[in-house]
């Protein structure tokens, strides 16, 4: 350790290096810190932390956390977070963070690029240069605010999310089949249906909101 400002924190374990830091109110364990400013934060079983900025955080068993802005947040799980601002997220199951901005929003198993995610839950995606607010995003690949593919087997999901991270609300959902809009939807009153274009070929389900804005539906 050498150029360190340790304010009342705590080293725990034989692994710890902590270079030119400033640490205040932290507690680590067997982590690598380096370049860094953190304060009220937990680590733990961290390989790489470098420049960063971290308030009130977790990281737990992250892959890679290096020049970002972590506020109120956890990483955790073989997950990586690079160039990117998370405030009062959930990044986890080897998830993947690169020059995006994350609120408010839980990201597991899942890439995103470029992307700014408000108030989301992405499950199992790819999302690059998109900016999302207020959904439930499973199983998709999207690209420039389009669905563009699904990342498995499992037909990609997207719902609104009603201001909770767990996305647990049926309210308002409209159920469709990948194949074309189900024809109540366009007997409706005061709703203008979004246009979603979809193969035919296509099949299984996919869930949909039409009171929202939503990214234009998956075309093989």
């Amino acid at each position: 350790m050498d150029n360190n400002n340790l304010q009342t924190s705590t080293l725990n374990g034989d692994g710890n290096t902590i270079t030119r830091s400033s640490l205040t109110n932290c507690t680590i364990n067997n982590s690598s810190v380096k370049r860094s400013t953190l304060s009220d934060c937990v680590l733990s079983k961290m390989e790489d932390v470098s420049r960063i900025a971290a308030q009130k955080s977790h990281f737990h068993d992250a892959a890679l956390v290096e020049r970002s802005d972590i506020t109120n947040s956890t990483i955790q799980t073989q997950s990586s977070v690079q160039q990117s601002s998370i405030i009062q997220s959930i990044i986890q199951n080897k998830s993947t963070v690169k020059r995006s901005a994350v609120t408010d929003t839980t990201v597991s198993n899942s890439q995103l690029q470029r992307a700014t995610l408000t108030n989301c839950v992405v499950t199992e995606c790819v999302i690059e240069r998109c900016d999302f607010q207020g959904l439930v995003l499973k199983y998709g690949i999207w690209k420039r605010n389009e669905l563009v593919g699904r990342t498995g087997n499992r037909d990609p999901i997207f719902i609104r999310n009603y201001g909770s991270k767990d996305g647990q609300s049926a309210s308002g959902l409209v159920r469709s089949t990948i194949s074309g809009l189900d024809p109540s939807l366009l007997a409706r009153q005061d709703v203008c249906p979004p246009r979603y274009h979809v193969n035919s070929d296509a099949g299984g389900d996919i869930l949909v909101d039409s009171g929202l804005d939503l990214p234009p539906s998956y075309t093989p």
